[in-house]
């Protein structure tokens, strides 16, 4: 009778140790890494959001952007410099994705997308997407790059939106 009991134990084990973690947000559309989304700023007119999104851009990003802005929103392609720890030996790569901010009055829509791994030469990119980087290495190897993506991006989101809020911006310090 014990044994029956012991079942459903070793089941969910079973589970929970075969599942991958994922960390960076996939679209649902595409399979393809973004992170996206709408927020409320009441009281805020569209040309304010937009010359937030303008500075914030300005101060998180400093010189590593690539201006591709229309009149439907900024757009921007950020180069982001990453070392990640393989096994015992950190490997440097640069990161490059698309961000896209679109603003109405009280609210705007951010999206981080098209991740892709190489470098920008004269403009043009030569690389891999990131999807496909990351997919090269072991599994248990994925979360390693996965993880300071993320963190980035979270951070980068976390700062958008008290920027836009209330138009304060706190450099973070390296954390070394």
């Amino acid at each position: 009778m014990k044994k029956t009991h012991l079942l459903p134990v070793f089941f969910f084990l079973f589970i929970a140790f075969s599942v991958k973690a994922q960390l960076i947000m996939i679209d649902s559309e595409t399979g393809e890494y973004a992170y996206e989304d709408i927020v409320e700023v009441p009281g805020v007119s569209k040309q304010q959001l937009t010359e937030r999104a303008g500075k914030w851009i300005e101060l998180y990003y400093k010189d590593k952007v690539i201006d591709h802005s229309t009149d439907k929103g900024i757009k921007k392609t950020v180069i982001y410099d990453l070392k990640w720890k393989f096994i015992s030996k950190y490997i440097k790569v640069q990161v490059i994705f698309d961000l896209e901010i679109r603003t109405k009055d009280s609210k705007y829509k951010y999206r981080f997308s098209n991740f892709r791994v190489g470098k920008l030469i004269s403009g043009e990119f030569d690389g891999i997407s990131l999807h496909r980087y990351i997919h090269r290495f072991p599994v248990k190897y994925q979360i390693l790059i996965e993880e300071p993506i993320d963190s980035e991006m979270t951070s980068a989101i976390e700062s958008l939106e008290k920027y836009m809020r209330t138009e304060k911006y706190i450099e973070e310090e390296d954390n070394w």
